[in-house]
């Protein structure tokens, strides 16, 4: 049999990237060991290697992934090695990362967290109970927010 020279067949680990378009809407989760395009709306969690979210696109729903680029609009939770947020993107939910990359002008409400680093959060100074002092409300409840806070491993931001 004659074989074009030149040409290599495709092969099982050719990057093959999945296209939801502008006029789709997805209710359901969607899982992919390859590369996604969103331009479309999609209502739920997404698992790939590599996510591109276009200016058009609407994600609601948790998001894990590799490598993330967003130029639309997610609601939820965001997990992924390497995330960019570009001057179009609207993110509204807590960011998990190894490296975080925003554009000026992008909207970002939610917390951050580094992969694997706990937050530095200073505790509240609390009188000592042993003198029969009352522990006034206010000083309560910054310890119960700086504990809560230590507790789920978050820095809150927002930046716009």
């Amino acid at each position: 049999m004659l074989r074009k020279l030149g040409k290599t067949p495709p092969t099982a680990t050719a990057n093959v990237v999945s296209i939801i378009g502008a006029d789709v809407r997805i209710v359901g989760d969607i899982i992919t060991e390859g590369e996604m395009q969103i331009d479309g709306r999609v209502e739920g969690d997404i698992t790939c290697k590599t996510l591109v979210i276009g200016p058009g696109g609407h994600i609601v729903g948790e998001i894990k992934a590799e490598r993330v680029r967003i130029h639309g609009e997610v609601s939820g939770k965001l997990s992924a090695d390497h995330i960019t947020i570009g001057r179009t993107g609207h993110v509204t939910g807590d960011i998990q990362h190894d490296s975080l990359e925003i554009e000026s002008g992008a909207q970002v409400e939610g917390h951050f967290l580094r992969k694997g680093h706990a937050p530095a959060v200073e505790q509240a100074a609390l009188p000592k109970p042993g003198n029969g002092a009352a522990v006034p409300a206010e000083v309560m409840a910054a310890a119960e927010a700086a504990e809560a806070i230590a507790a789920a491993e978050e820095v809150p931001a927002t930046v716009n």
